[in-house]
C-alpha cells in the first residue's frame, strides 16, 4: 500500500466515523426532541478538544522524549563495551601492569561480590579522589612500557576519532573527557618519536598524562562493569574471569 493509498483510507475512515456520529446525535434530535442539550453537549466537547490535544501532545512529547534519552545512553554504554573490548581492557592492563601504588587498588579484586551500592560507591570515590599512579621504570622497560601504550593507541587512533565524532558521546561527558585525554596522550608520545631515552622529569610529565588517562579508564570501567550486572549479568562473567588487579584471574572457566 503506498502513501497515497493510506491517505485515501484514512479519509474515507474519517467520512465514515462522521457520518455514523451524525446519524446518532441525528436519531436523538429526531426521536427525544432535546436539540439544546445535543448542541449544549457538542459545543463542550469542541470547547474541550484544544484541551485535550494540549495534554496529550504534552504527555506524548514527554514519553518520547524519555524513550528517546534511553535509547540514546543505551547506544552509549555498548559504544563503552566496544571501547573496551577493542582497547580500553589493554590499557588497564598494561598501566595496572606498572602501577606499584596497588593498596587503593585491592577492593578491585573483589568485584565478583560486588553489588549495585559498591559499584556507586567506587564510582563516587574515584569522582574525589583520582587513581595514585607511580612507577618506578627505567631504561628498556621505561621504553617498552611508553611504546606498549603508544602502539595501542595509534593503532586505534581511527576508532577515536569516530568516538569523539559520534554526537551522542555529547551527553556522556566523563566518558567524552577520556577519548580527549586518550588523544591528548597519543599526540604527547607520538611527538616525542624515540621514546628510548626519555628524561626523568619528561617521563614525570607523561606520567601525569598517564594517571589522567588511568583515572577515566577505571571510572568507565567501573561504569561498565555496573551496567553489565543490572542489566547482562551474563556478560560480566567474562569482565570477571579477566580482571586486571587479580592475579589469579582466569579466563578459563573452570567451575
Amino acid at each position: 500500500m503506498n502513501q497515497g493509498q493510506k491517505a485515501n483510507w484514512k479519509i474515507r475512515f474519517a467520512i465514515v466515523m462522521i457520518i455514523i456520529a451524525f446519524i446518532f446525535f441525528a436519531s436523538r434530535v429526531l426521536y427525544l426532541g432535546d436539540s439544546e442539550e445535543v448542541v449544549s453537549y457538542l459545543w463542550k466537547q469542541v470547547g474541550f478538544i484544544p484541551v485535550n490535544i494540549l495534554l496529550v501532545a504534552f504527555l506524548i512529547d514527554g514519553i518520547i522524549s524519555k524513550k528517546e534519552h534511553e535509547a540514546i545512553l543505551e547506544k552509549i554504554d555498548m559504544i563503552i563495551g566496544t571501547f573496551f573490548t577493542k582497547m580500553g581492557n589493554d590499557l588497564v592492563s598494561l598501566i595496572s601492569s606498572a602501577n606499584y601504588n596497588v593498596v587503593e587498588m585491592e577492593k578491585l579484586k573483589s568485584i565478583r561480590n560486588w553489588d549495585d551500592k559498591d559499584y556507586e560507591d567506587e564510582l563516587k570515590r574515584l569522582q574525589e579522589h583520582p587513581i595514585n599512579f607511580s612507577t618506578d621504570l627505567t631504561g628498556e622497560k621505561r621504553a617498552c612500557f611508553l611504546n606498549n601504550i603508544h602502539d595501542i593507541l595509534n593503532k586505534n587512533q581511527d576508532f577515536l576519532v569516530n568516538l569523539i565524532n559520534n554526537p551522542n558521546l555529547l551527553k556522556k561527558d566523563d566518558f567524552a573527557g577520556l577519548l580527549l585525554a586518550l588523544m591528548h596522550l597519543d599526540e604527547e608520545l607520538a611527538r616525542r618519536g624515540d621514546l628510548s631515552d626519555i628524561s626523568d622529569p619528561d617521563f614525570n610529565h607523561l606520567c601525569g598524562d598517564i594517571k589522567r588517562v588511568y583515572t577515566l579508564l577505571i571510572y568507565q570501567w567501573i561504569y561498565y562493569l555496573k551496567y553489565l550486572n543490572q542489566f547482562y549479568p551474563y556478560m560480566i562473567s567474562l569482565a570477571i574471569r579477566t580482571n586486571p588487579f587479580d592475579c589469579n584471574a582466569e579466563v578459563h572457566v573452570n567451575e
